[in-house]
């Protein structure tokens, strides 16, 4: 989603939240979101619920595109419209809860005077995304200003029917020898992590044709940094959020990894040749021509559509050796002291603080994230893993889903459990904005972009590679160096003017 950096645009006026009453026997309060017509779907279905309860209330839910909407809730900031309630993403919340124009209200007083919510029954990083001292400026402590909407766990999905017809047994046991996918028997353990070796090989023995080509079937449609980098037990910044940290053996290592799916390994599409064809990493697998890809929890209405089976898997990690060029690479054993996980990719609701209706407003804010009926209808309708911890280990595992093929996918959701007690947030969810990670990828100096790592052809200044898997040492270390010292300057840019 584009982000906007709104620190110094005026609010000149304050909320006139809950005006405009369409029937004065109840209390309106206006919802403003975003999403799809599965989002709004699952939305809708909520309000009815909590009006159901509340018959005293009635609530206006307005949508926008989550492309615009940032843009839309800053004209409503401007214009003194604000809604009484609204989405506000991990990625803009400290810009916002930081501002001298922070219109989000303090809702733990409202949680402490709760008698159903339990802040010990929500993830941990749900909430910590929310939580801000507004004293010290410091973010992951002190107050709730937003509950969290979802957690976004992005789970490493399959195509298993594919996986079937390409002779991969799917087991549900325990792996006898520790391996996530027995290249021997053509065996894949659920339960197990895969190693990067192993995947490697999972990917060639499920991929059908030469990756370039866009009617073939790819074994992995993209592979995020982020979650290479954080399995191999990296991070992108220090603990302080202020100091940039890519220029180490982890990151390259990780980075080289990713690049090297497509230009070494030959399993995933080059940079150069995603999208072509009409069709993006997504659009590839949904329409049955790759075996692999990552996917946000979120999206299940729409997989839903799909006609074969598809199911989830846990991260890969790196392998001990860190050895992927030879043929047995695959039976080398996890790395000591790396964790499957993934990211997380979660949205806040919020409360105007100005609201005329702060009881009813945060009423409603409560009951879309840790109701439980609410809840249900959720996670059942394929828009959130629970927020509820005990919901999530508990009946979401066996419950079945409005899958309208009836294959109730996915089957193995402790994939999702796993990666919201055990992931990281997106790297911009701990700063200030995103400037820094944008960096990386869109530098105004060609031949710093991570591009050149990713791309086998002269554009941004030549290829570059930053790991040697036969030495498995770093090279080219001027290039992460340079890189690290540019993104620091734009982390610089506002370490030294605010505190978060």
């Amino acid at each position: 989603m584009k982000k906007l950096y709104l620190l110094f645009l005026p609010f000149l006026a304050l909320c006139s939240c809950g005006a405009n009453k369409r029937d004065p026997s109840k209390t309106l309060i206006n919802f403003f979101g975003w999403g799809s017509a599965e989002e709004k779907a699952v939305f809708n279905a909520m309000i009815a619920k909590f009006k159901e309860i509340h018959p005293e209330y009635d609530v206006h839910y307005e949508s926008s595109s989550s492309e615009l909407y940032m843009n839309a809730l800053l004209t409503k900031r401007q214009s003194d419209t604000m809604p009484d309630v609204f989405y506000m993403p991990d990625t803009n919340f400290i810009e916002w809860a930081n501002s001298r124009n922070n219109v989000m209200m303090n809702l733990t007083p409202f949680i402490e005077a709760s008698k159903t919510f339990s802040t010990d029954n929500v993830w941990f990083e749900g909430l910590n995304a929310y939580r801000f001292d507004a004293a010290n400026k410091r973010l992951g402590t002190g107050d709730l200003y937003a509950l969290p909407k979802d957690v976004g766990p992005i789970a490493l999905t399959y195509n298993k029917t594919n996986a079937l017809k390409k002779g991969i047994t799917i087991s549900s046991e325990t792996s006898p020898n520790g391996y996530g996918y027995d290249a021997n028997t053509k065996t894949v353990y659920q339960s197990t992590p895969m190693t990067w070796a192993q995947f490697i090989r999972f990917c060639k023995d499920t991929q059908t044709g030469d990756p370039k080509d866009h009617d073939s079937i790819v074994g992995i449609t993209h592979y995020p940094l982020e979650t290479a980098y954080f399995t191999a037990g990296g991070d992108f910044t220090d603990s302080t959020r202020k100091i940039s940290t890519i220029a180490n053996d982890k990151f390259a290592e990780s980075l080289q990894f990713v690049a090297d799916l497509a230009l070494k390994f030959n399993v995933m599409t080059a940079a150069e040749d995603q999208g072509g064809g009409g069709q993006d990493g997504y659009s590839r697998f949904i329409s049955g021509l790759a075996s692999s890809s990552f996917i946000d929890f979120y999206k299940l209405p729409e997989m839903w559509r799909c006609n074969f089976d598809w199911d989830v898997l846990p991260t890969p990690v790196p392998n001990q050796s860190g050895s992927l060029e030879k043929e047995d690479d695959w039976k080398d054993a996890p790395r000591s002291g790396c964790t499957t996980q993934s990211y997380l990719g979660s949205v806040g609701i919020a409360v105007c603080k100005t609201t005329g209706v702060p009881q009813a407003a945060y009423e409603l804010a409560e009951f879309l994230t840790v109701n439980q009926e609410a809840q249900r209808i959720n996670y059942k309708m394929g828009q959130a893993l629970p927020n509820l911890k005990d919901m999530a280990k508990g009946e979401f595992l066996t419950a079945t889903l409005d899958d309208g093929k009836g294959l109730n996918r996915p089957l193995n959701r402790q994939v999702y459990i796993d990666i919201a007690e055990n992931s990281k947030r997106r790297p911009a969810s701990y700063t200030y904005n995103d400037k820094w990670s944008q960096e990386m990828w869109e530098s105004a100096n060609d031949s710093l972009k991570l591009y050149r790592v990713f791309h086998n052809d002269r554009q941004y200044g030549g290829h570059i590679d930053v790991w040697d898997w036969s030495t498995k040492s770093r090279i080219n270390n001027s290039f992460l160096d340079s890189l690290q010292g540019s993104v620091q300057v734009k982390l610089n840019d506002y370490a030294n003017k605010y505190s978060w």
